[in-house]
Order: structure tokens, then C-alpha cells, then sequence
């Protein structure tokens, strides 16, 4: 990687084995490494000479369950102290211990449930107060006798979900609840387009309210555990794949009204921005990537979608749900409108990326996302325009994958750098064959 000027002091804020006993020291031995524990880099967000947040998290085992979370934001070192006091002055609420710095690396470190952004955590995270939210007619409406709390995924600065397990007197069985808390009003448009979809889309939770005073998105809870590949890959796998391609196809085919778009514009953008990502980051990647940018970009196709479809926008294995019966579909924070090759390109491309990081070959994963296309087309009931969803796919491969992996210092990931590229120039080979009535995708 190269070395950043800004931030001489990366190889330190990105060491878990250095910044582990910095870490205890600062949360008073938060990661008690009696246990046998430690302190693991989580997720990374960098964008070279402006910004790098990194997510630090330690997970406990069987005699210490408790999962802890501390953020910390590189600054220069010239300006850490300056930095600290300009944050301590826009938050006199904060707690003691809240907020601390390092100057060895220059870091400001937000000990969760405080986040720079995210103000409402701790407010989430009282009981007594979420109590007395939660007997709200637009939730319960009912007084809660008890309840527990579980921090299920939390992204610095950006969103946190918190499952609820509560206690009331009309049942002896406890009921789960999820609020996604959020740093700023999108949660809002989430809100309003799960409320449009709560009928006609019977994949996904429902939306049961917003409340704006804390952020906050209130669900009902969605049975099933996250997929994965190996999901695939076991005897049920086919039809795994099956559901999944109905389940986007049913997706697509609601009407909603948001004022959210990705387009294709959107897509050039991010295949012309990698290039100059991977220069700063990895610079050897720099040539090849942007070559097979402008080969892509030469072939781009250019016809525009008549209709527009209601896309997901973040189609991940892992934000599927199976419990052995009913698949369903999770996190719409991204719902949007647009080209729905956009959507199964990427869903692709995640399928290939799950693939590849458990070391399955590229062989072996073809067959399964031609599956997913036939479904996909049968509930959708129309032919796909196979040439222009492998440029979206080859396309996907570089501007999502490889591009996240730069952003995200995904170090398993970059290394894998040189099979998503040639992945994608295949893609981007077969866009200019001829089809026929028995083509598939790959």
C-alpha cells in the first residue's frame, strides 16, 4: 500500500496486536485479555489524504459473551489535539470517557455506544427508556414488563441494529423487535418506501414506525438466518437459488414512489473512479484495472430501460434470510428505482465474490448463477437481454467489488484482486455473442 502523507501512522491504527493493549488502557480493560480475547479490526472505511475510520471490536467468549465496539478516526498529527478539543466542543452532553485521544497514533476513539454521528445510541440502549417508547400505540400499546437487548450490526457514523427481546403480559412466549438506528433522516425514506412495500412484497419485515426524535426505524422481526455459500453448495442449494431469483423478480415488480435512482451514470462514475483508487492504494492494480475500464467503456450498451423497476441495491447472500421454509429479504435502505439489470448484476457479483472467498473455482460457480438467471427470467416472465447483463456483471465485478475492496483495506480481498479482474474481462469478452433460444449467461 502506499504510504499516505496524511496519515503516516496506518500501519499502527490498523495493527490489532498494537492496538489491543491501547485500547484496554483507554475502556479499562474492556478487553479483558484473561479471557483469551482480543481486540479485532472490524469494518475499515478509507478515502485516501481526506478520511480513515476504522472499527475495532471485541467479541467474548463462553465466560465473557459481550460484544465491545470503539471507533477510531485518524487525523494528522499536527492537528489530533485540535481535532479533540473541536469535537468535545460540539458535544458538551458526552459522557466521561466517551470521547478520548491518542497521540501515539493520532486517533480520536469514540467508545461505543457513543459515536460521533449516531447520537441516539445510548438513549437505544437505556432499557427503562425504550420501555416506555415501546408501549407507543404506533408499536405496542402495551406496557412492557421486561426486556433485553442485542447489538446485531453496528457501522460507525452510519446505522446501528439493535434486536429487542421483550416481555409483556399478553404472552408467556417473548417478541422480537429490531430498531435501526441511523445518523441522519434517511431512515425516514426507508420507512416510507417498507410501508409501500409491506403489502405487495411478502419476502421482507414490515416497517412499524419511525420516530423521529431518536432516528430510529422500527421493524418486526423477520424469522431465518443469514445465507452463505455454503447454504448453496448443500443439497437444498438448487432451490435456495430457485427462491432467490423469485424473490427479485417479486421484488422488482412492486410499484413504489421514491425520488431514489441509480442509474447508469452511476455505474460509469464508479468504473472511473477505481482506477484512481487503486493508484493510491494499490498502485501495481492501477494499469490493469483501468484498462479493463476502458474496454468496458467502449462496449457500453446504449439502450435505456423503458420501465423502471424497484431494485434492492445491495443484493448480498447475506442479506437473505432462510429458516428451512421461507426465504425473505433484509436491510432496504438502498431500495431505489432503476434498471433491474443493475440489481441482478450485482447480485452476481456477490455470488462470485462469496464463491471466491471460499476458495471455489470459477468453474464450479457458473453453473449456479445461470440457475439464478433461468428463475429470475421465469419469474419475471420476460427474456433477458443476456449480451447487456454480462457487461453489467463485468462492469459490477470493478466498480463494486474491486472498488469496495480499495475503500475498505479488505486486505483477504485485495489479494483476490487479480481473479475478480479476470473474471470481469471474461464477462466483458462474451458481450458481443451472438444468442440463441438455448444461450445462458455464462
Amino acid at each position: 500500500m502506499n504510504q499516505d502523507p496524511q496519515y503516516p501512522q496506518m500501519p499502527t491504527a490498523l495493527n490489532p496486536t498494537l492496538m489491543g493493549p491501547l485500547l484496554d488502557w483507554l475502556l479499562d480493560g474492556a478487553g479483558n485479555p484473561a479471557s483469551g480475547c482480543g481486540w479485532q479490526i472490524g469494518e475499515k472505511r478509507y478515502k485516501p489524504g481526506k478520511s480513515l475510520l476504522v472499527g475495532y471490536r471485541w467479541v467474548g467468549q463462553s465466560g465473557h459473551p459481550r460484544t465491545r465496539f470503539a471507533t477510531g478516526r485518524l487525523c494528522s498529527p499536527a492537528e489530533v489535539n485540535h481535532e479533540f478539543e473541536r469535537e468535545l466542543a460540539k458535544r458538551p452532553d458526552l459522557a466521561k470517557g466517551a470521547l478520548m485521544l491518542i497521540q501515539h497514533p493520532a486517533m480520536l476513539v469514540w467508545a461505543f455506544p457513543y459515536d460521533r454521528k449516531l447520537r441516539h445510541l445510548p438513549t437505544l440502549l437505556d432499557h427503562a427508556a425504550v420501555a416506555v417508547r415501546l408501549q407507543a400505540a404506533d408499536l405496542l400499546g402495551t406496557p412492557v414488563e421486561g426486556l433485553q437487548s442485542e447489538v446485531l450490526h453496528y457501522l460507525a457514523e452510519r446505522s446501528c441494529m439493535i434486536r429487542y427481546r421483550l416481555h409483556t403480559g399478553e404472552s408467556a412466549q417473548p417478541r422480537l423487535l429490531y430498531a435501526k438506528n441511523y445518523a441522519d433522516d434517511a431512515g425516514r425514506e426507508t420507512f416510507a418506501v417498507m410501508r409501500q412495500l409491506n403489502g405487495p412484497f411478502s419476502w421482507g419485515a414490515e416497517a412499524l414506525a419511525f420516530d423521529v426524535d431518536t432516528l430510529t426505524l422500527w421493524q418486526s422481526h423477520l424469522p431465518g438466518q443469514a445465507l452463505t455459500w455454503a447454504d448453496l453448495q448443500g443439497d437444498g442449494g438448487d432451490g435456495l437459488v430457485e427462491r432467490i431469483g423469485h424473490c427479485v423478480a417479486d421484488l422488482q415488480a412492486c410499484r413504489i414512489d421514491t425520488a431514489r435512482r441509480y442509474t447508469q451514470a452511476d455505474v460509469v462514475q464508479g468504473l472511473l473512479a477505481t482506477p484512481t483508487l487503486a493508484e493510491q492504494v494499490r498502485p501495481e492494480w492501477a494499469g490493469p484495472i483501468a484498462r479493463s475500464v476502458n474496454n468496458l467503456l467502449d462496449q457500453e450498451p446504449r439502450q435505456t430501460p423503458s420501465d423502471l423497476a424497484t431494485l434492492h441495491h445491495d443484493l448480498k447472500l447475506n442479506n437473505f434470510l432462510y429458516d428451512g421454509q421461507r426465504l425473505g429479504l433484509i436491510d432496504m435502505d438502498c431500495v431505489c428505482l432503476g434498471d433491474p439489470m443493475l440489481d441482478l448484476a450485482s447480485l452476481i457479483a456477490n455470488i462470485y465474490l462469496n464463491g471466491i472467498r471460499d476458495a471455489a473455482s470459477i468453474e464450479s460457480i457458473h453453473p449456479l448463477v445461470n440457475r439464478l438467471v433461468l428463475s429470475y427470467q421465469r419469474y419475471r416472465r420476460q427474456t433477458l437481454n443476456l449480451a447487456e447483463l454480462r457487461w453489467q456483471v463485468s462492469a459490477t465485478l470493478i466498480h463494486e467489488v474491486v472498488r469496495r475492496s480499495l475503500r475498505q483495506l479488505d486486505e483477504t480481498r485485495l489479494k483476490q484482486i487479480k481473479c475478480y479482474l479476470a473474471l470481469s474481462d471474461m464477462y466483458a469478452a462474451r458481450c458481443g455473442q451472438a444468442t440463441g433460444a438455448d444461450d445462458v449467461l455464462i
